[in-house]
């Protein structure tokens, strides 16, 4: 199985041209990938002899590509994608090919399932853990899921108000101690306001008028929920230095053949391989 990448900067018309041109030699299935990411995930759990992995670079290419794919009547292609926060609002993306992900992303998806307290049981310090869900009197999930909900919540701000807020500059690893593991939410909110230009007052009153009371791991976006989960390692129930890419890493591997299986995007996916000219899974 391969994963194509032929050109830096992708269109979907692009993506859609190497389909076409991979089809004359190649007769399986063409699964589309938001990223890189996605594929790493993807390549060992799908068939190595009938599929080949596209990355898109990006949602809006794979959106794109998706709908031209169906104008264009293309009968080999499935995808997974990320709803984001899209779910909120009912929205779904060409069902008849593609199926989301569990959780707005598939980093959030990982962290949501097992392959969590696989991470903890590994790269925790059992005693600080447990010291640290005393304190705090919840789990470490619980307590993930609460910090990384009030990232989310400005980025569902964000989204919906158009503050074009750039987070590279909220990130988790300027407001979350490593020390103590806890968030500093009054400094977030003031670089908000700063950054969308608006009063400290005026941003909590948004989000009380604005964010919805959302299930568990709704208002979560999947790289803010790694970076905090990576700080809280460093020391406050770990004494591991992993950065992003390595907790993400760890939970693509430790998300094992039986949690896929349980999961809403495998059966969805089953569901669209009756239409396929070749399975998905091995």
């Amino acid at each position: 199985m391969a994963t194509t990448a032929l050109t830096a900067s992708k269109t979907p018309g692009i993506i859609v041209a190497e389909i076409r041109m991979m089809s004359a030699t190649f007769s399986g299935v063409h699964f589309l990938v938001e990223g890189d990411d996605d594929s790493k995930f993807w390549k060992p759990r799908v068939s190595s002899a009938s599929v080949t992995i596209v990355s898109c670079e990006g949602k809006p290419n794979l959106l794109g590509a998706s709908a031209l794919i169906q104008r264009l009547g293309i009968s080999s292609v499935a995808g997974v994608y990320d709803p984001d926060f899209e779910r909120l609002f009912g929205v779904s993306h060409h069902p008849n090919i593609l199926a989301p992900t569990d959780h707005n992303d598939l980093e959030l998806t990982l962290i949501a399932s097992d392959a969590l307290s696989s991470l903890l049981h590994e790269f925790g310090d059992p005693g600080q853990i447990a010291d640290f869900e005393s304190n705090q009197g919840k789990s470490v999930a619980d307590h993930l899921e609460a910090t990384s909900r009030q990232f989310g919540q400005l980025r569902y701000l964000n989204e919906i108000l158009r503050h074009q807020v750039d987070f590279d500059r909220l990130s988790p690893y300027r407001f979350v101690s490593a020390d103590t593991w806890t968030l500093d939410r009054p400094a977030l909110i003031s670089e908000y306001a700063i950054l969308s230009g608006l009063a400290v007052p005026d941003v909590e009153t948004l989000i009380q008028t604005h964010c919805p009371q959302a299930p568990t791991w709704c208002l979560s976006q999947g790289h803010d929920t790694v970076r905090v989960l990576a700080q809280g390692l460093r020391r406050r129930i770990g004494r591991k230095q992993m950065s992003e890419q390595d907790v993400a890493r760890v939970l693509r591997i430790a998300f094992s053949l039986e949690l896929l299986q349980r999961s809403g995007m495998y059966r969805s996916l089953r569901t669209l391989e009756s239409r396929l000219p070749a399975p998905l899974f091995s």
